[in-house]
């Protein structure tokens, strides 16, 4: 074999060990760079790496600015002959000619040949572009070396990137559809609707203690809160009148049973006195008839609890000195471990809510710690606040209690309802704003 022909077999295998030893696209352009004059002579090798054919590596320079005015001078010659140059591989180009009527040419340039190889992928993908310039055209056997080596340099750039990078861009190149097929997909995903509404935690049918009669409270028994037993006083209305109205009429009383005496014993003495002892009879079970009805009156001003439990008023000092009418709610005897959760769902947000819905209450004093029920109650009236819209009723059981929890306590309840698809979860309020404003 002949000496030469090895010795360029051995410099062309040691080219391709470097490349695999390479780490990155930048030094496998400088090795190939550097290491390729022994297979081709030429003055300068310059790498200019992917689409936008930017300079990557040169020969003999350890590092490269692709920004710097040189390197963008070879760049736009390499740009402008680019197509030309893949139509067909290699392109020779004396650069005489291959200087625009829009650049000057440059000293040093002329009698120089400038060889351009496009590397591209077998899907015609650009890598790069490979360029000689040596100061004659090459002959056929060094344009068949020449393809040799960018042939091995497309290689070690795709094996440095990884065989998949092509079928990813496929998948890439399809983008607009596989994004709307993506939004389709995830907008048809059922999730629960739920919705938001403010709630408390309310007795489960509180024993209501009311004013029996009009009048003013004079004095409240209990403190706030306290445990009642069935029949303990609550409060007292003011008494005075009565008091004077029953102890005019006891008097009334002992002086028309003396009058009966008296037309008693009259009428033993004369016969015809007989109607008198009627009107005196008559007169007497009058007063008692009304003693009766002040005895009645006196009791109603004395109120006490209907039932054992927890007496939940407001404040002692509001309600002394008040004026209360016949059937004012005053206060509220309640079992503290008889609880619900009341919710008052706006009409805005009411949604479709199956049997025995999921609801979970978060008390304001803790949040962390929410109360777990089921809906059992939705009314069909609504009701109307001084500060809330129109609302439905909505009462729960509870499942999982929180005892820390007062009575009362007021927060926001989540109600679960059936699944819909995500895209109607998210549009639903504004659809509504809209159909508001549209009018339909």
């Amino acid at each position: 074999m002949d000496a030469r022909l090895l010795e360029k077999l051995n410099g062309f295998l040691s080219l391709q060990k470097k490349l695999r030893d390479a780490t990155d696209p930048q030094q496998i352009g400088r090795i190939l760079c550097t290491d390729s004059q022994s297979l081709l002579a030429f003055d300068a090798c310059l790498f200019f790496s992917g689409s936008q054919l930017q300079l990557a590596a040169a020969s003999n320079v350890s590092t490269v600015d692709p920004t710097s005015s040189e390197a963008q001078r070879w760049r736009g010659k390499i740009r402008r002959h680019f197509a030309e140059a893949r139509e067909q591989p290699p392109l020779q180009i004396p650069l005489d000619t291959a200087n625009d009527a829009s650049s000057e040419p440059t000293s040093g340039d002329g009698g120089r040949t400038l060889a351009l190889l496009p590397l591209t992928k077998n899907n015609g993908d650009v890598l790069g572009c490979l360029a000689l310039l040596r100061a004659r055209p090459l002959t056929p056997q060094e344009q068949e070396i020449f393809r040799e080596i960018g042939a091995t340099l497309c290689h070690a750039l795709l094996a440095q990137r990884g065989q998949k990078q092509g079928h990813w861009k496929k998948w890439f190149g399809r983008r607009p559809l596989i994004v709307a097929a993506a939004i389709a997909a995830f907008c048809v995903i059922p999730v629960r609707q739920s919705v938001l509404a403010p709630a408390t935690l309310a007795a489960i049918e509180p024993r209501i203690v009311s004013a029996r009669t009009d009048g003013v409270i004079r004095t409240i028994h209990i403190p706030a809160n306290a445990a009642v037993r069935s029949g303990d006083p609550l409060f007292t209305l003011e008494d005075a009148e009565v008091l004077a109205e029953v102890d005019r009429v006891q008097q009334e009383i002992s002086l028309y049973s003396e009058r009966l005496r008296m037309t008693r014993q009259y009428n033993f003495q004369q016969a015809s006195a007989g109607h008198k002892l009627a009107e005196a009879e008559t007169d007497l079970s009058i007063r008692t008839l009304e003693l009766a009805f002040q005895q009645a009156q006196l009791d109603k001003t004395r109120v006490r609890a209907p039932a054992t439990g927890v007496a939940i008023y407001t404040d002692r000092a509001e309600w002394i000195g008040r004026r209360v009418r016949a059937g004012e709610k005053v206060m509220e005897v309640v079992q503290p471990d008889a609880r619900q959760i009341q919710i008052d769902l706006p009409t805005r947000d009411a949604i479709q809510l199956p049997q025995n819905a999921r609801v979970m209450f978060y008390a304001e004093s803790d949040p962390l710690a929410p109360i777990e029920g089921r809906l059992h109650y939705h009314s069909l009236l609504t009701s109307e606040g001084e500060k809330l819209p129109a609302s439905y009723r909505l009462l729960a059981h509870i499942q999982q209690d929180r005892p820390q929890i007062q009575l009362n306590t007021r927060g926001h309840a989540r109600v679960y309802g059936a699944r819909v698809p995500l895209i109607f979860y998210l549009l639903r309020r504004p659809l509504a704003s809209a159909r508001r404003w549209v009018g339909i």
